[in-house]
């Protein structure tokens, strides 16, 4: 078309479609589009809790750890049980708590018993056979007196110092009558693990039971465990047998005594009546105020430990990285929220004296921490 004539019609108005720009300047546009996209908008960076991509490998083993990390020497028992209490808890901070808080942590601590777990002291000190035998002998001088949670495991085998248990009687509201007439007991019998019914008078007992230093020693009879928990069933006429029936009652296995009438015991003494009751509750077991919070606290944290091995991939870790994350980074992380304060090597202590876990040196990162079969 001549020149002159396209001036006079102006351009053409067909749609015309773009053409493809070259790999190169394809490759060089989408380079300069995200360069200059916001980080929001980009890829979210790996998680950093990965556990796959942190533990790959195994940690190498170079021989088994001291507990204790200081350059201690522990001569006795007692001075093992002192460190342990006094190394139980983190101080609790002047500020970044709110009043109520702070007085909150303070009181849980002081209905905590001054107990430490034989498994414990096992951890901590190089000879178990020498524990025990000074465990003995401090227990018949009067020195320890060992309580013990039944069903409860080594958790529930503690010792306490006899000067701390009576301190403990003292402070109590008791009247002083009970108080004079149970320290005598201990006094005149420092191994027992329980006290007959006629040792002290039925207002004192009920006085000692309130407290917390006496507690029910009276065993299942095949008759009464239908109620009970599985694992502490002493015949199968229980909740946990009776589900497995299609009828779902007890008389689908033949009634709550069905081993007794078949003639059977179940595993334990069939006791009906008064050879029971002047059996087995003639008897009180001693224990301390507080145990039981003891063990809630310890359990607790335990079992936090537990979950964190699963879920690394070869059931080890550094120890850091157990710390890192027990204590959340600082005062307000789990060991606050959930344990109250309590120190990382206490957990670590407790863990090792079950058997639950050993510590490892690994020569490159540290002390290791390895899952056992406890």
């Amino acid at each position: 078309m001549p020149q002159n004539l396209r001036s006079i019609l102006g351009k053409s108005n067909r749609v015309r479609k773009p053409s493809r720009p070259s790999p190169a300047r394809q490759s060089s546009t989408s380079a300069a589009k995200a360069s200059s996209q916001s980080p929001r908008k980009g890829k979210k960076p790996a998680a950093k809790d990965d556990l796959e991509a942190e533990f790959q490998d195994k940690l190498s083993d170079v021989g088994v750890a001291k507990m204790l990390q200081e350059e201690l020497t522990l001569r006795d028992v007692v001075q093992a049980m002192r460190y342990v209490r006094n190394s139980m808890f983190t101080p609790v901070p002047p500020t970044g708590f709110k009043s109520t808080r702070s007085t909150e942590i303070l009181n849980y601590r002081l209905t905590v018993p001054p107990i430490v777990t034989l498994g414990h002291l096992n951890a901590i000190l190089t000879s178990p056979s020498r524990v025990e035998r000074e465990v003995v002998e401090l227990s018949r001088s009067g020195v320890l007196r060992k309580v013990r949670v039944e069903r409860r495991g080594g958790m529930g085998e503690a010792l306490i110092e006899m000067a701390d248990l009576e301190a403990m009687v003292r402070k109590t509201g008791m009247s002083e009558g009970a108080k004079e007439q149970f320290l005598e007991f201990l006094t005149k019998n420092p191994t027992a693990q329980t006290l007959p019914r006629s040792a002290v008078t039925h207002a004192q007992t009920d006085e000692l039971v309130r407290a917390g230093f006496l507690t029910s020693s009276l065993q299942a009879a095949p008759g009464t465990t239908l109620h009970i928990r599985p694992e502490d069933r002493t015949t199968l006429t229980s909740i946990h047998h009776v589900s497995r029936f299609a009828s779902g009652s007890v008389s689908a296995v033949g009634g709550q005594n069905a081993l007794h009438l078949a003639g059977g015991s179940g595993g334990a003494p069939t006791l009906t009546g008064s050879s029971l009751a002047s059996s087995e509750a003639s008897n009180f077991r001693i224990a301390v105020p507080g145990h039981g919070r003891y063990l809630k606290l310890a359990e607790g944290a335990v079992d936090w430990l537990r979950e964190m091995l699963d879920k690394t991939r070869w059931g080890e870790a550094p120890e850091t990285w157990f710390r890192e994350r027990f204590e959340g980074g600082g005062l307000y992380g789990t060991r606050w929220k959930d344990f109250w304060g309590v120190e990382w090597e206490w957990v670590l202590g407790q863990a090792v004296g079950l058997g639950i876990v050993e510590v490892f040196e690994t020569g490159s990162v540290g002390r290791g921490v390895r899952a056992l079969g406890g």
